[in-house]
């Protein structure tokens, strides 16, 4: 990772398992200097394992998956300040 935005953008993909272990070596060494990034992969670690709990088993799978691609598309933003390494 060279910025912290870049590590904001694959945060999720590292949280659902979706990268590779070279990929997740660079965001683990990301978390381990980078206490703002830490702090947020934390709240976000905890917001996901929350929503999981809360989630209703009853729910369609299509749902649940455009649910997911509806946040991941629209909790991405621009308009946040990322300080650069």
């Amino acid at each position: 990772m060279k910025t912290c935005k870049e590590f904001c953008d694959n945060l999720s993909d590292y949280l659902d398992g979706e990268m590779s272990s070279d990929e997740c070596r660079l965001i683990e060494d990301h978390l381990a200097m980078c206490p703002p990034c830490a702090l947020m992969y934390e709240c976000l670690k905890t917001t996901v394992s929350i929503c999981e709990k809360g989630v209703s088993e009853d729910m369609p799978e299509d749902v649940k998956e455009r649910l997911k691609v509806f946040l991941r598309t629209h909790c991405k933003s621009d308009r946040l300040k990322f300080r650069e390494e």
